[in-house]
């Protein structure tokens, strides 16, 4: 019976721990985890400049290229022919169509980062959100088998030849006092 009550008061004890120990680890964590999630939550970064330059170069760089390659060959044909009116609408649609690849890669890369800054969001939000619910039900767990652990401690203390003795005294009390009354 001893035996009972020593291992539920070591279990007990081991909860308490258990508990004590993950909290510590939780604030270890969450003191470096949540204020970058926080900073993530509250400001997303989405892409740095760096990045959005090199993006709009390399979008830039095709319709430039194409537009370059034309007015060549449009000051080429004008040069041989002597005919320098002949092919401004050709060059004008060119500019045109220049200005249009640029506009929609500035604008496809400003709506790719801001749902990148978006994603960072949500990513922030569920993060924080995990966080607590496993630093929570960790330490609960924890603390709840410590209160299942000295129940259990209580329970085994109540067997033994002592106890056993003044239960049976009771139980002779009882039955006198119920032969008695009647």
């Amino acid at each position: 019976m001893r035996d009972a009550k020593n291992q539920a008061k070591s279990a007990a004890t081991i909860a308490g721990q258990t508990g004590a120990q993950l909290g510590a680890e939780a604030q270890g964590i969450g003191a470096n985890l949540t204020p970058f999630l926080t900073s993530e939550l509250e400001h997303p970064q989405g892409y740095s400049q760096q990045d959005t330059s090199a993006m709009l170069a390399a979008g830039l760089g095709g319709a430039g290229g194409a537009a370059s390659g034309i007015t060549g060959l449009a000051n080429k044909e004008a040069a041989t022919s002597r005919n320098a009116g002949g092919f401004q609408s050709a060059l004008d649609d060119a500019a045109r169509q220049r200005m249009k690849a640029a506009a929609g890669a500035s604008e496809g890369i400003a709506a790719t980062n801001a749902n990148l800054k978006q994603t960072q969001q949500q990513d922030a939000a569920r993060g924080l959100q995990g966080m607590y619910g496993t630093d929570t039900s960790g330490m609960l767990g924890a603390t709840g088998q410590e209160a299942n652990d000295i129940n259990a401690e209580v329970n085994a203390s109540k067997t033994g030849w002592l106890q056993d003795a003044n239960q049976l005294l009771q139980l002779s009390n009882n039955a006198a006092k119920f032969k008695g009354g009647s």
